[in-house]
């Protein structure tokens, strides 16, 4: 036992023996080591013996009698109240009705009711001013983006066709506030893909809102396209497979695919045997001559001709260009699919200030006027990034007859004064007309960590 933090008062006479009082305890002094009987209700006494203050260890200490008790102080955690006999203000426990006074012994009552004219309640400090932009803030950077409020998840709101995608698909909460038209089209090989689960809920999906938007053709004559917008993972290229064989059902044997490179010519083999159209034969135009396509030498009738954006504007040394070709072989009423994969290589088609327009631009737009009937696939992740790039979907049905702009040029300054709010809008505006779907792959969970690779003197020339 140890001495107090403070020296206790000296007591008059010893504490009594145990036993005399009762309820004492027996105890041993930490100066002279003698029996000490201390008194009941006693935690500081002096030693008779050597004259040391000392105190009751903790664990002998007894609380007082409640009944006992005078009351000392307010307790924030009680009513206090006035006794109505002898005044005295008494800490009252919340709940607590009826009780006596310890002062004068009176039997008490609580009136709810009148508790607020003797002591009202104290007026509470006005709230503090909250700045919700700050506390959005906070929050983005602390949990590194707020992708719960940018991204859903997405699953097709009125189709249940196929099994589910492999991967997590998200949208983005824009979009996904929009829904898209009711599906009317009933597509051929709903039972082959069924059976095969060669595309997922969302892929077929697409094929069903791209052969509805085909069916429809925009005021100046030419036949409505549709913009794939999917990011990487969603499978674009099978999608476009499984348009190109639901169109060769339907008796359209000829199809035109151009993208950004000849090697994707396997890719698109290999989409087209998933989809279960292995009779459909995919020829590079590169590897063919500049002579008519159809004809005995060539020998092309039918199948996909598979071509790059390079290879659109080329020609050859006599003058005759690839796009005459083209054209050519599709015929003035063709009605099969002309896809745009990777459509962004058009993109330079409406030049800014000081440069001109690409010539891959200018010959996009025009085989897509030569070819009024084609239905057109747009395909690209970054198609509408920017409202410049957008010049050369005219088969969007955004600008011309029939709509608030009469030329791209009044349709691109609109959205240039309405930054990106007014591409969103846009892109809204598609989705509800059924001729836009744009899905990515979710990064949930994904980690990435930044690894700086110092250069050594020999890696710089």
């Amino acid at each position: 036992m140890g001495q107090p933090s403070m020296p206790p008062p000296v007591l008059g006479p010893p504490p009594p023996a145990a036993g005399e009082g009762g309820g004492g305890c027996q105890v041993r002094c930490a100066g002279c080591r003698m029996i000490l009987a201390v008194g009941p209700g006693l935690t500081e006494f002096v030693c008779p013996t050597c004259q040391l203050p000392q105190m009751l260890p903790p664990e002998l200490m007894r609380p007082p009698p409640h009944r006992t008790a005078p009351a000392h102080g307010i307790d924030p955690t009680k009513i206090q109240l006035p006794c109505a006999h002898c005044k005295a203000i008494l800490n009252v426990p919340h709940g607590l009705s009826r009780f006596s006074c310890p002062q004068c012994g009176v039997d008490l009552a609580v009136d709810v009711s009148k508790l607020k004219h003797f002591f009202p309640l104290p007026s509470l400090p006005p709230p503090e001013e909250v700045n919700e932009v700050a506390i959005e803030v906070e929050r983005e950077e602390d949990e590194g983006g707020m992708v719960g409020e940018t991204f859903t998840d997405y699953r097709p709101p009125k189709l249940s066709i196929g099994p589910p995608h492999p991967d997590p698909i998200v949208e983005t909460s824009s979009l996904s506030a929009v829904q898209p038209p009711e599906p009317t089209y009933d597509l051929k090989i709903t039972d082959e893909l069924e059976s095969l689960k060669a595309l997922s809920c969302l892929q077929i999906e697409t094929l069903v809102y791209a052969c509805q938007r085909h069916l429809q053709h925009l005021q100046n004559g030419s036949r409505a396209g549709f913009f794939i917008g999917d990011g990487a993972g969603v499978g674009k290229g099978r999608t476009i497979a499984g348009l190109i064989w639901e169109n060769w059902h339907h008796g359209r044997r000829k199809a035109l695919w151009i993208s950004v490179g000849s090697d994707l010519k396997f890719d698109a083999r290999r989409d087209l045997d998933d989809v279960n159209a292995t009779c459909i034969e995919v020829h590079a135009l590169n590897k063919l001559p500049y002579s008519k396509l159809d004809s005995k030498s060539v020998g092309v009738r039918e199948g996909v001709v598979f071509l790059t954006y390079s290879s659109l504007i080329a020609s050859s040394e006599k003058g005759r260009s690839r796009l005459q070709q083209i054209v050519q072989w599709c015929g003035s009423e063709y009605d099969g699919l002309l896809v745009f994969d990777e459509c962004h290589k058009a993109k330079n088609l409406v030049h800014e200030a000081g440069s001109q327009s690409t010539r891959t631009g200018e010959v996009v737009l025009e085989i897509q006027a030569r070819l009024p009937e084609a239905r057109v696939i747009y395909c690209s992740a970054t198609g509408a990034s920017e409202p410049r790039n957008m010049g050369y979907m005219v088969r969007l049905g955004l600008w011309g007859a029939g709509t608030c702009f009469s030329n791209f040029h009044e349709f691109l300054g609109a959205l240039e004064k309405g930054g990106v709010g007014a591409l969103e809008l846009v892109a809204m505006d598609m989705k509800a007309r059924g001729m836009y779907v744009c899905r990515t792959l979710s990064y949930q969970g994904v980690e990435f960590e930044i690894v700086e690779a110092p250069l050594e003197a020999k890696m710089m020339v």
